[in-house]
């Protein structure tokens, strides 16, 4: 870090000369458009506005996304209220504390504080006066600042956002192990059987059990996975548990291929005695929502006659983009699934999805848990972020951004991640997140865990604007009082760092800008 090596006092402002003829003008219109602009009709029209978007938001896209916003403006809320906490506590003044930016839409004074929502819900604020010895305030505010609290004020503030996000991360997983419960990866059973499928035509049942294929024992649904695709299509003998009991199932496993799009959301496609048929769809997906249902025959493709599985990668790519256009007995169907598609070769699939077995744990045991499970997710945050931030992997991200990446199947419950190894934007986790909330309210705990975890680490890096460092430059500051063994407080000049700050918000505007367009464009998918 480089800073000015000297004890510093922050510059007071000098005296305002009184306005001229001109500035009185500028200053009177000024304050004609803020009357305006901040009267009770215009704040009203933008709660309207704004409550109209998240009514719309909800119609279209269903009610998890709103919920998954709501959880990340009292996330991000929380985290600001750690901040006002700790600098209340130290007895520093804090005259704003904002949900949203950009105009006002309601606001009210609780003391010296202004408290209040503005119309863009990107994000929340505390603004605490005097951070920096570039910031003037009035000389009789000056022993309230920041910078001229004690080292222990000065770093529990700065940690303290990142602080109520592992404190929320650990209440959430108290609570997911002792009252949602856990899933066990080893146990699960049949949630549901896709129509025109092996597992279909073979009579698999709902809340079934596999216990083996063909002699190999299953474990857990991964493992179920791992031996189907590597099975060749035929004839395998599974072992159920049904009802209490034991039976042996012969199962033909058929063949499948997916056609990946760019919108999270992937159309299915199997092998039949009929022909090419429509495999499992997503409630309210863009696949079910162009009238195609399971179990469909497909006759043709984007105009070219499909008969067996070898045929769908050529027809898919002679579309338009990601325009996929089905023939089916009961008419054509027209997909949009983004800008581009892609087709896995052909592989054995045999049609059932999984419920994980979930149990809960004693209260004293999910407090053991939680600190376990948060420890490893930390592990993994850090990690990650270290991973991205790789000047090879950062330079990579920004130039090929439209590099794509295969998608596994859906991940099990305990086991989802984000939808490939590039980072999202916070309109990509959103998506990512509701559609995880549509699942079951378990998912959206875990989600909230995750991104808690990773936000309280990226919001520690050593550099500012992050939370981390002011955080450093404290404990430079504090050194710096203890090499010269002063009881003046020294405070470094931030002008030195400034074109630092400058080139990392400009490269986490790039990179934000990138993940968003790759958000919107390849979409995320759980």
């Amino acid at each position: 870090m480089s800073v000015d090596d000297r004890p510093s006092t922050p510059e007071q402002a000098e005296e305002p000369t009184a306005p001229d003829a001109a500035s009185g003008e500028l200053a009177a219109e000024a304050n004609e458009v803020a009357g305006i602009v901040g009267s009770p009709w215009s704040r009203a029209l933008r709660l309207g506005v704004l409550g109209a978007l998240l009514v719309l938001l909800g119609v279209t896209r269903g009610l998890p996304i709103l919920i998954v916003i709501l959880a990340i403006v009292v996330m991000v809320v929380l985290h600001e209220v750690g901040h006002y906490v700790a600098a209340k506590r130290a007895g520093m003044k804090v005259t704003e504390f904002f949900v949203g930016f950009g105009p006002v839409i309601w606001s009210t004074r609780r003391g010296e504080t202004e408290f209040g929502l503005k119309a863009i819900p990107a994000g929340a604020y505390v603004r605490i006066i005097g951070m920096n010895n570039l910031e003037e305030v009035d000389p009789a505010d000056e022993p309230r600042t920041y910078r001229q609290a004690s080292f222990r004020s000065r770093a529990s503030v700065a940690v303290a956002g990142s602080a109520m996000h592992f404190a929320i991360a650990l209440v959430l997983l108290v609570v997911q192990f002792a009252l949602i419960g856990r899933a066990d990866p080893e146990r699960w059973t049949v949630a549901e059987v896709t129509p025109g499928s092996a597992a279909a035509a073979a009579g698999i049942q709902p809340g079934d059990t596999v216990r083996s294929i063909d002699g190999r024992p299953v474990g857990s649904f991964l493992d179920f996975r791992s031996i189907v695709a590597e099975a060749d299509p035929g004839t395998y003998d599974v072992v159920v548990d049904r009802d209490g009991g034991s039976l042996t199932v012969p199962v033909e496993l058929s063949r499948r291929v997916k056609v990946i799009g760019t919108v999270g959301e992937d159309l299915d496609l199997l092998q039949t005695a009929d022909g090419v048929a429509v495999g499992a769809t997503r409630p309210g997906g863009a696949v079910a929502g162009s009238g195609v249902a399971e179990g469909d025959v497909v006759t043709a493709i984007n105009g070219r006659p499909v008969t067996g599985l070898e045929d769908v990668a050529a027809a898919a790519a002679a579309g338009l983009g990601g325009v996929v256009v089905l023939d089916t007995p009961t008419g054509e169907r027209r997909i949009d699934l983004g800008s581009a598609v892609e087709v896995t070769p052909p592989s054995s699939f045999f049609g059932v999805g999984q419920a994980a077995v979930v149990e809960t744990e004693a209260p004293h045991v999910a407090v053991g848990s939680a600190v376990s499970e948060f420890g490893r997710t930390i592990g993994l945050s850090v990690a990650g972020v270290g991973q991205f931030l790789w000047p090879p992997n950062l330079l990579e991200f920004v130039t090929t951004p439209a590099r794509s990446a295969d998608r596994a199947e859906a991940p099990t419950t305990a086991e989802q991640t984000a939808p490939d190894s590039r980072p999202i934007s916070i309109v990509g986790a959103v998506l990512y997140g509701s559609e995880l909330t549509s699942e079951n309210l378990s998912n959206l705990v875990g989600f909230l865990i995750v991104l808690n975890i990773f936000i309280g680490v990226f919001n520690l890096l050593p550099l500012l604007p992050f939370d981390g460092g002011h955080l450093v430059i404290a404990c430079y500051e504090k050194a710096q009082e203890l090499r010269r063994r002063q009881q003046q407080r020294y405070i470094a000049d931030v002008s030195r760092l400034l074109p630092v700050t400058y080139g990392v918000v400009m490269v986490l505007v790039v990179v934000g800008l990138v993940a968003v367009y790759l958000d919107l464009t390849r979409g995320v998918s759980a």
